[in-house]
C-alpha cells in the first residue's frame, strides 16, 4: 500500500490493489499517531486520535495501533466476559467499499493471531444499499455504532463571514440575539470543578434518554483531550448564571461536537431545556466552530441527528435536535453503519446475539432506568431486532 501522488494529495496513504499486510505499529509510530492518521484517504476522525483512544482505558478498554500497509488504523480492544474479545475500529479511513474489504481481509489474520473473535468496522462511507449488500454477502452483520450513523457536517472553511453566510437566516438571527441579550460563551479549563459542573448539567439533560459515562471517566477524558490539544470545554452564562456547557474535539482538519448540556425548564425533568429565547444553543455552537477554525479545521461534525429519511418526523426522539442542527446546514449525512466481521464465527455470533438481546431489553423503560440507556423507540434502529 504505497504512498502515492498523482491524483491524490501528496503524502496521502492509498490502498494497494495487491494483498496488503496488517501489523502492529512501532512505538515511534505511535508517538506521532495523529500525523499518520492525517494521511489516511478520508482525512481522519477525532475518534481515532491518540488522545481519545488512550482515554478509553478509563472505561476498561485497550487501544491498539495498527497499520495496513501505510494506512493507520486505530483499534480498541474490548473484552466481553465469558464470550471473548473484539476490536472496535472507528474506521478504517478509506473512501470506498472496495478498499474497506481489502483492509478487512488484511486485518483478519492479525486479529486471529491476537485472540480477537470479531472486528467491528465503522467507516465514514455513505449509506448505499448496494455496498451494504456486499457486506452482508460476505457474512458480516450490521451492529450498533459507538458513534452516530447519521449526522450533519458543517463546512467551516473560508472566512467567518463565509461560514455565517452558509447558515440559515434563523441561525444567524439567534447568534445575534445571544450577543444582544448578553449571553457569554467562554472557553474554560477542564478542571475537576468545571468538569463536575458540566457533568451535573449532562446528567439532568440525559435522564436515561441516552447513556453517559461515569463522572470520573468523563472528567479524565475531557482533561486528557484538552491537555493534548484535541479538546475544549465551553461554558455559557446568562445573567451571570451557568446555563449550558459543551465539549468539542478536533484532529487534523476535522472537528466534532462531542457533547452538550443545559439547565432544565423544570427541575427533575429532562423533557425541556430552560434556556429561554436567548439563542444560547446557537451561541455555544458558533463559539465551538470558531475554536475549531482557529485550530485549522475546515469541517465541524454536529454529531448525531435523525437520518435523512426521518429528519422531519416529529415522532423521532431526536427530532428537536435535528431541527436545531439543520439551521447550520441542510445536508444530512447517512453513513453505511458499523459492521461486525466474524473472525471466529461461533463466538462472534454468540456475542452478536447477546448484544441484540441487550439492546432490546434496554428498550423497556423499566430496564433502561437501571442501565441508563435510551428506551425511546428510534426508527433509525428498527433494523436491529
Amino acid at each position: 500500500m504505497p504512498v502515492t501522488t498523482g491524483d491524490n494529495k501528496p503524502g496521502k496513504a492509498t490502498i494497494s490493489r495487491s494483498p496488503a499486510t496488517a501489523r502492529v505499529a512501532e512505538p515511534h509510530e505511535i508517538d506521532n499517531w495523529d500525523e499518520h492518521l492525517a494521511r489516511n484517504p478520508d482525512g481522519g476522525s477525532v475518534f481515532r486520535c491518540h488522545a481519545f483512544a488512550e482515554s478509553l482505558r478509563l472505561q476498561g478498554h485497550e487501544p491498539e495501533y495498527l497499520f495496513v500497509g501505510d494506512l493507520a488504523v486505530t483499534a480498541v480492544r474490548v473484552r466481553v466476559p465469558r464470550i471473548g474479545t473484539f476490536w472496535q475500529i472507528p474506521g478504517p479511513g478509506v473512501t470506498d467499499v472496495d478498499d474497506l474489504l481489502r483492509v478487512i481481509d488484511a486485518l483478519i489474520p492479525l486479529a486471529a493471531a491476537n485472540g480477537i473473535i470479531s472486528i467491528h468496522v465503522d467507516p465514514l462511507l455513505a449509506e448505499v444499499e448496494a455496498d451494504q449488500a456486499r457486506l452482508r454477502a460476505r457474512g458480516y452483520w450490521r451492529t450498533i455504532s459507538w458513534t452516530n450513523d447519521h449526522t450533519i457536517v458543517v463546512d467551516i472553511s473560508g472566512s467567518e463571514e463565509d461560514v455565517l453566510r452558509r447558515f440559515s437566516t434563523r441561525s444567524r438571527r439567534w447568534i445575534k440575539r445571544a450577543a444582544r441579550d448578553g449571553v457569554v460563551v467562554t472557553r474554560v479549563e477542564a478542571t475537576d470543578e468545571n468538569c463536575r459542573l458540566k457533568y451535573e448539567l449532562l446528567k439532568a439533560t440525559s435522564d436515561s434518554r441516552f447513556a453517559i459515562p461515569s463522572p470520573a471517566a468523563a472528567t479524565a477524558t475531557y482533561q486528557q483531550l484538552q491537555a493534548a490539544g484535541n479538546g475544549q470545554l465551553f461554558f455559557a452564562h446568562y445573567d451571570g448564571v451557568l446555563v449550558a456547557a459543551g465539549y468539542a474535539m478536533r484532529t487534523g482538519t476535522t472537528s466534532l461536537y462531542l457533547t452538550g448540556a443545559s439547565v432544565r425548564k423544570d427541575a427533575g425533568s429532562s423533557e425541556g431545556n430552560g434556556l429561554g429565547a436567548h439563542g444560547v444553543g446557537h451561541a455555544v455552537q458558533w463559539e465551538m466552530m470558531r475554536w475549531a477554525r482557529e485550530t485549522g479545521c475546515t469541517s465541524y461534525d454536529m454529531y448525531g441527528t435523525p437520518s435523512s429519511q426521518y429528519i422531519d418526523d416529529p415522532k423521532h426522539p431526536l427530532y428537536g435536535v435535528g431541527q436545531f442542527k439543520l439551521s447550520f446546514s441542510k445536508e444530512v449525512t447517512d453513513y453505511i453503519g458499523c459492521w461486525e466481521v466474524p473472525v471466529r464465527r461461533t463466538p462472534a455470533w454468540i456475542m452478536h446475539m447477546a448484544e441484540r438481546l441487550t439492546v432490546n431489553l434496554n428498550r423497556i423503560k423499566l430496564v433502561s432506568r437501571f442501565t441508563g440507556h435510551n428506551a425511546q423507540y428510534n426508527p433509525d434502529l428498527a433494523w436491529f431486532h
